[in-house]
C-alpha cells in the first residue's frame, strides 16, 4: 500500500499485529529445510503421507417418537429369508395334501349307501332305524288300469278320508332259523277305502310268517306291532293300506300315477286299487298277488332291488316287477323261491 494514503488507525494497528510476510516465508523455508532424526543424509523435506478417511454413510432421518433403529447384519438378513421361504414352502405343501385328502375323501364311496342290496342287508334293528333310507321304489305300469273288475266287484274309490288309522297285526310266526336282527312291523289303513281291515290284517301277517319269505332267506324276525306302537313310532317299517290318491301322496316323487304301490320313507305302500283288482299276470289268483304285493315292498324296505327275469319259463324273482309283467316268467310271491 502506497505510505501516502492515509488510513485509519485501526488499520494500522492490525498490521502491527501480522507477522511480516517476508519472516513467514523465511520461516516455511527453514521448516522444509530442517532434519529430523534418522532421516537418510540425502533427504532434505519430510512429507507427510495423507492417510485415507473411512467415509461412514449418512444415517437416514429418525421420525418423532421412533426408537433407535437396529442394524441388521446382512449375512444373517439372507439366512432368515431363506428360513422364511423354507417355512412358506412347507406351509403351501401342508395345505395342499390336506385339500386333496378332502377332496379324496368326499369322492370315497360310503358304506352308508342308501340303495338297497344284499350286501347291506344284514343290519340289527337298531342299525337298520339308524342307516339312512333304502331307495324309494315303485313298479312302473301304463297309467291305463291293468285289470278288469270283476263282475259284481264294486269300483274302488279313487280316494278316502286321507287319514290313517294305527291298527294291531296279528302276532308274526317266528322263523325256524336263528334269526340275525329284528325289524318291528306296523299297520295302518286308510279311512273310506272299504277295506276288510281284519282280513288285511291277517294276510299280512301269515305271508310275513311263511316259511318261504324274508325271515327265512334274510334270517329275520318280523315282530307285530300294536296299535299302540304304531302311534309312538316304535316301529321300523310300516304297511299302509291307501287309496289311490294317498298313495300317489305318500309315493311322491314317485310316480305312482294312482295304479301301483310303493316303498318310501320306511314306509310299504300298498294300494286299495291293486290290492281289490290284482294285475293281469295273476288273473284268478288274488290272494297270490296280496302275497306278493306284501313281500314285494317289503324287500325294498330290507334293501333289495329290482331285478330282471332270468329266462323264460323260469320262476319270477319276488323282486322282479311282476304288477308291470313276467317277461316270460312263471308268477311266484316268494322270496326263497325266486
Amino acid at each position: 500500500m502506497p505510505d501516502d494514503i492515509d488510513v485509519p488507525d485501526w488499520v494500522s494497528e492490525v498490521r502491527a499485529s501480522l507477522p511480516d510476510r517476508d519472516d513467514t516465508r523465511a520461516s516455511r523455508g527453514s521448516d522444509r529445510r530442517r532434519r529430523l532424526p534418522g532421516d537418510a543424509p540425502h533427504q532434505t523435506s519430510t512429507r507427510t503421507t495423507p492417510q485415507p478417511v473411512e467415509m461412514v454413510p449418512p444415517s437416514p432421518p429418525v421420525e418423532p417418537g421412533a426408537g433407535p433403529r437396529r442394524r441388521v447384519s446382512r449375512g444373517r438378513s439372507g439366512t432368515t429369508s431363506a428360513l422364511t421361504f423354507a417355512r412358506r414352502r412347507i406351509v403351501t405343501a401342508l395345505v395342499l395334501t390336506t385339500a386333496l385328502a378332502l377332496l379324496l375323501w368326499s369322492f370315497w364311496p360310503s358304506q352308508d349307501s342308501s340303495s338297497p342290496s344284499r350286501d347291506t342287508a344284514d343290519l340289527t334293528a337298531t342299525a337298520l332305524r339308524e342307516k339312512s333310507d333304502p331307495e324309494p321304489a315303485a313298479e312302473d305300469i301304463a297309467s291305463m288300469p291293468t285289470t278288469t273288475p270283476r263282475a259284481g266287484n264294486t269300483p274302488v274309490a279313487q280316494s278316502g278320508t286321507g287319514k290313517v288309522t294305527p291298527v294291531s297285526l296279528p302276532a308274526i310266526a317266528p322263523p325256524t332259523l336263528n334269526p340275525n336282527r329284528t325289524v318291528t312291523i306296523g299297520l295302518e289303513v286308510e279311512g273310506g277305502t272299504g277295506i276288510d281291515v281284519d282280513e288285511a290284517a291277517s294276510v299280512i301277517s301269515a305271508t310275513l310268517g311263511d316259511e318261504r319269505g324274508w325271515q327265512t332267506l334274510d334270517k329275520v324276525r318280523f315282530r307285530a306291532a300294536s296299535a299302540a306302537d304304531v302311534k309312538a313310532g316304535d316301529v321300523d317299517l310300516t304297511i299302509v293300506l291307501a287309496s289311490p290318491d294317498l298313495t300317489d301322496e305318500l309315493c311322491a316323487p314317485l310316480r305312482t300315477r294312482g295304479e301301483v304301490s310303493c316303498f318310501n320313507l320306511r314306509k310299504v305302500v300298498l294300494n286299495v286299487r291293486r290290492w281289490s283288482q290284482g294285475v293281469s299276470g295273476y288273473a284268478g289268483n288274488l290272494p297270490a298277488y296280496r302275497q306278493y304285493m306284501v313281500n314285494h315292498e317289503v324287500g325294498h324296505g330290507l334293501y333289495h332291488g329290482h331285478v330282471e327275469c332270468p329266462g323264460k319259463g323260469e320262476i319270477a324273482p319276488v323282486m322282479l316287477q311282476q304288477s308291470k309283467g313276467l317277461d316270460g316268467c312263471a308268477q311266484n310271491p316268494w322270496p326263497t323261491a325266486g
